[in-house]
C-alpha cells in the first residue's frame, strides 16, 4: 500500500518519509563563499501552508532540470531539520533537505494556486505586526524617490523611495545591489512619465531604530522584484486602486549619484582610517589598532593547530559538532568540513619582527591553491598527518607586502585584513613612514575604526573584507 499524501503543516523531524503535493512558488540559487551553488525553493500545498527546501550542491545537477517556479509536484523522502535560517522565507518550524532518495514527479495540481503571494500590508508593518527575521511579500506604489546611488562596477547601488498601498500608509523602501539597478534601469528606459507599482517577494523588514526609520528592503538572496507587470494579480489590483493617486515620476528627474567611488584610489581605501606605521612602532602599541605596515614574510610560526582549520561550507567560520550536526557559529549546517587556511607567519622589517595571521582568501591569493587542493595533494601522496605543512605553502614566503591588519595586544599578533604586493603600494607606505618620522602617533582603537569603515562602506563601496572582525574566528 502506497503512503498517503500528508500536509505541509504536519511536517516535523520525527521521520524522513514524508510525501506531499506541492507547487514551487519560488526557486533561487545561492553561491557559497567556497564558490559552490545550491538551490533553495519555497513549496506551498493546497492549504497554502509553505515550507522551505534545499537542494545541496552535490545534488543540483540531479534535480535542477526537474524544478521550475509555478510547476506542481508529488515529492517524497527528505531529510528534515530545524528552520534555522537567519532570515526565514516561511514561518514553518522545519525545512526539507533533498537527499539522493528524494522523489520528484511533476503532476497537475489545479487546487494549488499558481501565483500565491504571502502579502503583508503596510498597515501591519507600520503597526509592528511582523517578525524581523521572517521574509515576506510586499506590494506597493512609489510615491517619492529619496535617493538614487548607482555604481554598477561593484554592486553597491542603492535606490531609496517611499511606498504606499490601499491602506494609504507610507513606508520607506530601500533596494540594494542588482535590485537597485533593475529599478533604475526601468525608470531610465521609460522616457515618458510613469507611475510604479511593484511586488517584492521575500522582502526584509527592519524596525525603526535610533535615527533610522522603519524600512523594507531586499534580502541578499532569494528576493524577486516584479515592476508594473499587470499580469500579476497583486500588482494589477493595487495599480487599479491607486492609479489616479500615485504621482508620475519622470526618469529625467532622478538625481543620480554616481561619483562616490571615483574620488578615492584603491590605495586610499587600503589605508583609510588606519595607522600607517612600521613594525618598530607596532611593537609599542598597547591597544587594538587597525594599521598598515610593511613586512617580508620570513617563516611559518608553528602553533597548536597546524596550517588549516575545519571551515563551514557556507561561510568562513569554523565548524564543530552541535546536536549531532556539523555547524558553524552562524548555525549553517555542513555535510562535511571545508579546509580553510589559517597561517601564522613571522614578518620582518629590518631588525623588527611581528607575527601575522593570514586567513583563507589571502593565503589563496599568495599560494595559488585552495586549502582543499593542498590537503588533497597530501592525501594523494600518502600523507595523512594533519600537522604536515605542505611544501607548497612556502610560495607565500620571502615576499615583501604592504599589509593592512588589526594589532591584537591580547595575542601580541596582527590579524591580516588585506595586503598589496605591488611595488608602487609598498613605496607609498614606506614614504608615509618617512613623512611621519617626527609626528607622534595616536593609535586608532578597533571600535572607532570599525564604525568609520562601516559608515564609509556604502558611499565608497568598500568590500566586507575591510571589516577586520569578519576575518577573525
Amino acid at each position: 500500500m502506497a503512503r498517503p499524501i500528508e500536509s505541509v503543516m504536519d511536517i516535523n523531524d520525527s521521520k524522513d518519509l514524508w510525501k506531499i503535493d506541492v507547487r514551487c512558488r519560488h526557486l533561487w540559487t545561492v553561491r557559497s563563499s567556497s564558490n559552490k551553488e545550491h538551490l533553495e525553493l519555497i513549496l506551498v500545498d493546497s492549504k497554502l501552508d509553505m515550507i522551505q527546501a534545499i537542494v545541496p550542491s552535490h545534488l543540483v545537477s540531479k534535480y535542477v532540470g526537474d524544478l521550475a517556479v509555478g510547476a506542481s509536484y508529488i515529492m517524497q523522502n527528505f531529510k528534515v531539520s530545524n528552520n534555522d535560517f537567519s532570515f526565514k522565507s516561511t514561518t514553518h518550524g522545519y525545512k526539507l533537505v533533498f537527499c539522493g532518495s528524494t522523489y520528484v514527479k511533476k503532476t497537475e495540481l489545479p487546487e494549488i494556486p499558481i501565483d500565491y503571494f504571502n502579502i503583508l500590508g503596510l498597515a501591519s508593518i507600520a503597526d509592528g505586526k511582523f517578525q524581523p527575521n521572517v521574509l515576506v511579500d510586499i506590494v506597493g506604489g512609489v510615491t517619492e524617490i529619496l535617493q538614487t546611488q548607482i555604481n554598477s562596477d561593484n554592486n553597491k547601488s542603492k535606490f531609496v523611495f517611499m511606498i504606499t498601498d490601499m491602506s494609504k500608509i507610507v513606508v520607506q523602501c530601500t533596494l540594494w545591489g542588482n535590485f537597485a539597478l533593475q529599478f533604475y534601469e526601468y525608470y531610465k528606459n521609460h522616457g515618458e512619465d510613469v507611475n510604479i507599482v511593484f511586488l517584492l517577494q521575500n522582502a526584509r523588514i527592519k524596525a525603526a531604530q535610533g535615527g533610522f526609520p522603519l524600512n523594507v528592503s531586499n534580502a541578499w538572496s532569494g528576493t524577486k522584484l516584479i515592476i508594473n507587470d499587470i499580469s500579476n494579480v497583486e500588482i494589477k489590483k493595487l495599480k487599479d486602486s491607486l492609479n489616479a493617486e500615485l504621482p508620475k515620476l519622470s526618469s529625467s528627474s532622478l538625481q543620480v549619484e554616481t561619483t562616490q567611488t571615483s574620488q578615492y584610489s584603491d590605495f586610499d581605501k587600503f589605508i583609510w582610517k588606519a595607522e600607517v606605521i612600521s613594525l618598530a612602532e607596532i611593537a609599542m602599541l598597547k591597544q587594538e589598532t587597525t594599521c598598515v605596515t610593511i613586512a617580508k614574510l620570513e617563516k611559518f610560526e608553528v602553533g597548536n593547530s597546524g596550517w588549516y582549520y575545519d571551515g563551514c561550507a557556507e561561510c568562513t567560520k569554523s565548524v564543530a559538532v552541535k546536536d549531532g550536526k556539523l555547524k558553524c557559529y552562524a548555525n549553517h549546517i555542513s555535510s562535511e568540513p571545508v579546509p580553510r587556511y589559517k597561517l601564522e607567519v613571522l614578518g620582518v622589517d629590518g631588525k623588527f619582527k611581528s607575527r601575522f595571521v593570514f586567513w583563507d582568501s589571502d593565503c589563496f591569493k599568495l599560494i595559488g591553491k585552495s586549502a582543499l587542493q593542498m590537503k588533497n595533494e597530501l592525501v594523494e601522496a600518502g600523507e595523512d598527518n594533519p600537522l604536515e605543512f605542505p611544501f607548497g605553502l612556502d610560495a607565500m614566503l620571502k615576499k615583501e607586502l604592504a599589509i593592512r591588519a588589526v594589532f591584537q595586544p591580547k595575542f601580541n599578533r596582527l590579524s591580516v585584513i588585506s595586503f598589496k604586493d605591488d611595488e608602487d603600494s609598498r613605496k607609498k607606505v614606506k614614504d608615509t613612514f618617512k613623512s611621519h618620522e617626527d609626528v607622534p602617533k595616536i593609535p586608532i582603537s578597533l571600535s572607532s575604526s570599525q564604525d568609520d569603515m562601516k559608515s564609509l562602506s556604502e558611499p565608497l563601496s568598500v568590500s566586507a573584507d575591510f571589516d577586520p572582525m569578519l576575518r577573525i574566528l
